[in-house]
């Protein structure tokens, strides 16, 4: 019994001499490089079968249905497939229907990054064809920097690059283009346009 309180003793004098000669209270420069060392290695979250919008001001911007949706490492990004139906709206109506293989959405600007077999129709029945179109959320700007067809009514034009507003009325064309307009009435041969 005596050895055991001797051991004790012993023990708790070592103890409090070794705490007296080493600061328990770590520097802020130890601190701060323990805290950029530290990772935190999270999955990115994956939902089957899912409906996401994109909200501007209080107002729907966009909505897309999807049977796969992944929520990326960085939080800030969220890619769609299988998608079965894509919506863009113009003052919270839906405005332009699209047609794609694969989103990516950018949920801080709320802009997208449309790709595969691209097909956009508006409401008077225009389409827009491509592989690749930006959705630009700030300005409202659709733009692709890979070849595009539109189809408007009759009229046909094909193009290297391409921008427009929401509205689909201030067309830019780049690159090789190519027009194809079906004139209605009497044009003669010798006409000139």
């Amino acid at each position: 019994m005596i050895l055991i309180i001797i051991l004790a003793l012993t023990l708790s004098l070592y103890f409090i001499y070794n705490g007296k000669n080493k600061s328990s209270v770590q520097t802020k420069e130890v601190i701060e490089e323990t805290e950029e060392d530290i990772v935190v290695q999270e999955a990115p979250v994956k939902i089957e079968k899912g409906t996401v919008a994109g909200i501007k001001q209080g107002k729907k911007e966009w909505e897309i249905e999807a049977d796969k949706i992944s929520l990326g490492e960085d939080r800030k990004k969220t890619i769609f497939e299988q998608i079965n139906r894509a919506t863009i709206f113009k003052e919270n109506k839906p405005h332009l229907q699209v047609q794609l293989n694969q989103c990516i959405a950018d949920m801080e600007s709320n802009s997208m990054e449309l790709i595969g077999d691209v097909v956009i129709k508006s409401e008077e029945g225009d389409i827009l064809k491509g592989d690749r179109f930006f959705w630009d959320s700030k300005n409202e700007k659709l733009t692709s920097i890979e070849p595009v067809e539109v189809i408007a009514k009759e009229n046909r034009i094909i193009a290297n690059q391409f921008s427009t507003d929401i509205e689909l009325n201030n067309l830019e064309f780049n690159g090789n283009v190519n027009v194809t307009i079906k004139l209605k009435g009497a044009l003669k041969v010798n006409d000139r346009l």
